[in-house]
């Protein structure tokens, strides 16, 4: 595609075979852009039906399994993004994972189990991305925060830990690499339909959708046009912003 927010720009979107990172990956193509779905080679499959999607809407994409808390399969995934055109324009950080706990209740191992995929994994692939952008003279990375990473949240404690971090990293990278034009910035979701949500009890979801202004769900694609927005040469402007995308939760 040449029309669109993203021609001729390539990158990466981390947890890409459902959800928001399917959202995301689908409008990022719609846009112009040569997109690398990466998630686990357990979600090849999915990975696969959706590269088949964004291909049969007239996208360029390819799936690449990755593990985010593996960090040489993070360094193969910037290496064969690189390799696709010569640079990397935008990298997209969703992969996530939230397991409910009272904190007084949370194990040493959920602590680093959500560590290791919500934040280690964000702060390396920054490392990795920001070094060819640096060296390439441009680029933009969007994280995936939280409304989490703004409040509280009940029995999510070590999850809002890792996405108030996120937001901290954004905001860090956005103040030191602007000179070189790159920017970086967040997105804030709440309930957006996803497999994060999947599972969760009735109440859970109506405590999350109650204080939203809007009272529905959000969905994956939403999350997608408000990224590939701030990927585009028209947020030129736009670095170490962190946008909540939650129906008014935060609002209210």
């Amino acid at each position: 595609m040449t029309n669109g927010l993203l021609p001729g720009k390539t990158g990466f979107v981390t947890g890409a075979a459902s959800g928001i990172g399917r959202g995301i990956a689908k409008v990022l193509a719609a846009e112009g852009a040569d997109v690398v779905l990466s998630d686990l080679a357990s979600s090849a499959e999915e990975g696969a039906q959706a590269v088949a999607e964004i291909e049969a809407a007239g996208g360029t994409a390819r799936f690449m399994a990755a593990d985010v808390t593996s960090a040489a399969d993070i360094d193969a995934l910037i290496a064969q993004t690189r390799a696709i055109n010569g640079r990397i324009d935008f990298a997209v950080n969703n992969a996530g994972i939230g397991l409910k706990s009272m904190l007084a209740d949370s194990s040493d191992d959920l602590w680093d189990k959500v560590n290791d995929v919500n934040l280690k994994s964000c702060f390396r692939v920054m490392r990795g991305a920001l070094t060819v952008m640096r060296e390439q003279g441009g680029g933009s990375i969007v994280n995936v925060s939280s409304i989490a990473g703004a409040v509280g949240l009940r029995e999510a404690g070590v999850y809002a830990a890792t996405k108030h971090a996120i937001l901290g990293l954004t905001r860090t990278a956005a103040g030191e690499n602007g000179d070189v034009n790159v920017r970086v910035n967040a997105i804030l979701p709440n309930a957006i339909r996803s497999k994060l949500l999947d599972g969760t009890s009735p109440e859970f979801l109506e405590g999350l959708l109650a204080p939203q202004a809007i009272k529905r769900m959000g969905e994956p694609e939403e999350c997608g046009h408000l990224t590939a927005f701030l990927l585009s040469d028209r947020a030129a402007f736009i670095t170490g912003a962190c946008i909540p995308i939650d129906g008014g939760y935060l609002a209210n």
